[in-house]
């Protein structure tokens, strides 16, 4: 069983709630649902999928995209973050 069911998302000024499955990246489950959010490589080391951690508490496997000043900013690498806590997730992509 996944952390959290859903999550939140926004994207061009839209909010959206999204689904994920218990090992799903926040990208993967964007994706899933229909949601056209950016994304190039998919490995971490593109930089395409920054976004911001609004709320929320993720675990990324590879963060090489993500400059320490931008962690500490609390940007993350959406192909890279899963859910790491029970505590809702707000996704931002309109940075």
């Amino acid at each position: 069983m996944s952390l959290i069911e859903s999550f939140r998302l926004t994207l061009d000024g839209e909010d959206h709630t999204v689904p994920i499955a218990s090992g799903e990246t926040l990208l993967e489950a964007a994706l899933a649902a229909g949601i056209d959010a950016p994304h190039n490589c998919k490995e971490g080391r593109c930089g395409t999928c920054k976004s911001w951690l609004r709320t929320g508490e993720v675990s990324m496997a590879n963060a090489r995209a993500l400059s320490p000043r931008n962690k500490e900013r609390g940007y993350v690498l959406a192909c890279q973050s899963k859910p790491a806590s029970s505590d809702p997730i707000w996704l931002d992509f309109d940075l």
